[in-house]
């Protein structure tokens, strides 16, 4: 069975802002994605294009299965994406995209 990626995208208004979810993001929030089935996370920040625009973090978390994405998702997801809405609701102008997919290659370091 294959494993997933699934990435978390949050575009941020401003470093400042970028600042505080991450500081919210590590080490606790990821702890507990990790404790509902996630077996390794990479936290990404893309380059900005301009100092004015907007401050991404990208969240990559792999599963082992689908099955295990599954149980998270349901077991688990519901709980960790409303302490995030608690933390930065939409008037903190942070958005959310998600994506699932498999794992075809993985090549060492």
């Amino acid at each position: 069975m294959p494993a997933l990626l699934y990435t978390v995208r949050a575009t941020c208004p401003s470093l400042h802002i970028r600042g505080r979810f991450l500081s919210w993001l590590t080490p606790n929030h990821v702890a507990e994605v990790m404790k509902g089935g996630a077996t390794a996370v990479r936290i990404v920040l893309p380059d900005r294009e301009s100092d004015t625009a907007p401050a991404i973090v990208e969240t990559q978390y792999v599963f082992p299965s689908r099955k295990a994405f599954d149980t998270y998702v349901r077991d688990h997801a519901p709980a960790l994406r409303a302490d995030g809405l608690k933390h930065f609701p939409p008037e903190s102008g942070v958005t959310y995209t998600r994506q699932v997919a498999e794992i075809a290659t993985e090549l060492g370091e």
